[in-house]
Parts: C-alpha cells; sequence; structure tokens
C-alpha cells in the first residue's frame, strides 16, 4: 500500500512562480493526505500571501491542513523529524546546504529538489534553414529567451548548432530578438517581454553577461539600461534579449553558470551525435533538452544517451514540428525534474507525483482478514 506520510510537508518555492510552483505543489501533498507549510521566495512573497489570504478566508480548508511564511523560516527545518518531507526549488548551491542538514543526515526527512539547469537546445546536422524542423527550432528558442523574461527552469540555455549552421541560426535569431522584442510592461498586448523580477535579479543578470562576454562574442543585448515600453520613467528592471556565441564550446563556463534571465548562448559543435551527446552531458544534468532532428541513425545515437542526463527530452521532427509542445512546456503528468545539477528530485501530480508524500509499506498475513481490514485498499496480483 502506498500511506499519506504521518507528518507535515515544506514547500520552499523559488522567485520565478510565486503562484503556479506554489499550488502545484499544494494540491499534490493534499491529495496525498498531507498538510503543508509552504514558504515563497522573499521577493515575490506578495503575490503568494494575496492568493493564500483569498484561499484561508473562503474557509474551504479544514483548519491547519496550510500555513505561510513569509522571509525568514527560522529553526524549522531543524525540527524536521522522520515523516516530514521538504519539496525544494531554487538554487543548486542552497539544495546542496540543505540536504547536509540533521533532519535528512540523521533523521532521515524525505528531501527532493529541483535546482538550476543549463538546458540543452540540438539542432540535427540533417535540419535544412526553412524546413519546418528549422522553424520549430528558431520559434522554440524564441519563446524561451523572452518568456518570463528568461527567468524559467526549463529556458535553453545552450544552443548547440554545427559549425555550417551557425551563422543562419545567428541571423535568425539576432533579426526576431532586435526587430520583434517590445521590452515593457508585460500586461500590455504588444509588449513581448517583461522586467526582471527584482533589482538584485537585475544585477545578478548584469554580472552573468559581463562574464559570458570575456569569453564570447555579445551577438545582440547586454548590460545597458532599457526604458520599459509604458512604464512608469524610471520604474522597472528591464534588460534587452541577449544572445551569445561562444569562442570555444568547450569551455567550462557555459555548461557550469546559468545566467537567469532573457540569455542564451550558440555553441557550435561538429555535427556529430556523440559530440552532442558530450556537450549536453557537460550540464551535468538537465530538467529538459531538445533533439531537433529527423534522420533516424542520428537520433538513434543521441537519444537514449542524452535521456540519461535529463528528466525530459524532446524531439522535434518533421511530423511533429508543427504541433508539438515547446520543450519549455510542462504538462503536470510529466516529470519535472532531473538527475544531477537539476537537483535530482520529481515535481508535478498525478500519482507518481503523491509518491514524495506517501511511504510505500508491503503488507503480509491472512489475506481473509486483510480484505475484511482494508476493502478496497488491497490489490490482487496473478502469479
Amino acid at each position: 500500500l502506498r500511506l499519506p506520510r504521518p507528518g507535515v510537508a515544506v514547500h520552499i518555492n523559488a522567485f520565478n512562480f510565486p503562484a503556479w510552483g506554489t499550488f502545484e505543489k499544494i494540491a499534490t501533498a493534499f491529495l496525498a493526505g498531507m498538510p503543508v507549510i509552504t514558504k515563497p521566495a522573499t521577493a515575490t512573497a506578495l503575490l503568494t500571501y494575496e492568493m493564500i489570504r483569498v484561499l484561508v478566508e473562503s474557509n474551504i480548508l479544514p483548519e491547519g491542513t496550510l500555513s505561510f511564511i513569509a522571509g525568514s523560516s527560522g529553526d524549522l527545518l531543524d525540527n524536521l523529524q522522520a515523516q516530514d518531507v521538504v519539496a525544494f526549488t531554487g538554487s543548486a548551491y542552497t539544495a546542496a546546504n540543505l540536504r547536509k542538514m540533521e533532519a535528512f543526515v540523521e533523521r532521515s526527512a524525505r528531501f527532493s529538489a529541483e535546482a538550476d539547469s543549463l538546458n540543452a537546445a540540438v539542432l540535427g546536422p540533417d535540419v535544412e534553414v526553412g524546413s519546418d524542423v528549422w522553424y520549430a527550432f528558431i520559434r522554440n528558442l524564441l519563446t524561451d529567451i523572452r518568456q518570463k523574461t528568461g527567468q524559467k527552469c526549463t529556458a535553453v540555455r545552450r544552443i548547440f548548432v554545427p559549425s555550417d549552421r551557425v551563422n543562419d541560426v545567428k541571423e535568425a535569431l539576432v533579426e526576431d530578438l532586435e526587430q520583434r522584442t517590445l521590452v515593457g510592461y508585460p500586461t500590455e498586448k504588444e509588449v513581448s517581454m517583461g522586467p526582471v523580477a527584482s533589482a538584485a535579479q537585475l544585477r545578478d543578470v548584469r554580472t552573468g553577461i559581463e562574464e559570458f562576454s570575456q569569453h564570447a562574442d555579445l551577438l545582440t543585448g547586454g548590460t545597458q539600461s532599457v526604458s520599459g515600453k509604458y512604464a512608469p520613467e524610471g520604474k522597472g528592471y528591464f534588460i534587452a534579449p541577449t544572445l551569445f556565441l561562444a569562442r570555444d564550446s568547450e569551455n567550462a563556463l557555459f555548461h557550469e553558470k546559468e545566467i537567469f534571465g532573457p540569455c542564451s548562448t550558440i555553441l557550435p559543435y561538429d555535427g556529430q551525435a556523440t559530440s552532442a551527446v558530450r556537450l549536453v552531458a557537460r550540464g551535468e544534468g538537465c530538467l529538459v533538452s531538445a533533439l531537433y532532428t529527423s534522420d533516424r541513425e542520428w537520433l538513434e545515437q543521441a537519444l537514449v544517451a542524452s535521456a540519461s542526463w535529463n528528466g525530459r527530452l524532446v524531439v522535434i521532427s518533421k511530423k511533429v514540428a508543427d504541433g508539438g509542445l515547446p520543450p519549455g512546456m510542462v504538462l503536470p503528468n510529466q516529470v519535472h525534474g532531473g538527475p544531477g545539477r537539476a537537483g535530482g528530485g520529481e515535481e508535478l501530480g498525478g500519482l507518481r507525483g503523491m509518491d514524495l508524500y506517501t511511504n510505500r509499506v508491503a503488507i503480509q498475513g491472512d489475506r481473509g482478514l486483510l480484505s475484511k481490514v482494508l476493502g478496497e485498499k488491497i490489490q490482487t496480483t496473478d502469479g
């Protein structure tokens, strides 16, 4: 059987998803039968607070099933016991420090992390400029750079392109980013990209751009200030979408550092599937990567080897180029997590999503007696 853990689920959430990230976790924990303490990132906690307030005032939840913490959680995690759960979303550095705490090391409280991810998009050598797969590749990259101003864990940070296609990819992306990106107040329909979340986030993005500029050619964007369209004068942490071309695709910087904003880097490779797989693996674990190819032989070499380093792997071929979901979109019944650097955890919903909040137990004994006690909870198996 799977039974609810008789403890509490502590949710530590990231600044970039103060609404969706909060409630997809709450919903799954509630379905599994665990009460929740939710702690949003301080920078965007106000939105979470307002939503929690509406929920509490509606009086639809049993008292004590949902608690909210803004700011520091004090010694909360020091008091966790064996049946408690932590679902963390944030940086790999913070996740690593939390894992060392006594509650997890000595009392085996359950810990799940969804952390940094240098997601990859790989253009196969068979993809011709102007083909359906080509346009899907360009379209998805542009979406990932601009959507949520690049502040999403599934955004593509590393763009692997065969050397003979680099100029074509560069021209297509730069033209669209420069001519079709209106940075401004995001409630206006014509605005295609809003600000980053905070002054601290803007400083971090600018620092990352400056560091990358030492090792890559800046194709568009940069650290300069941007006046947001429709925004009050001097308000908003706006920055232009930024694209780099790496001078050396082997440089560890591009495989180890994430600029958490509207930034991505083109990394040329020789077109061989083995080379692409090796470079994807340099990220040491991704939430999602995408392979753009219709070449079965190339895909056979790349697919399984790449999958080992990803929580999700999206294959865009000519038959699904027009209708497939972009890699940055994850649905509740899919895996939202990944190995290694990505945290090793899984989030979202469905029966699998509830595994984090339940204990699996094998019950042995007299079948007749157990059937009466457990009723429909017991399942029969043949053989």
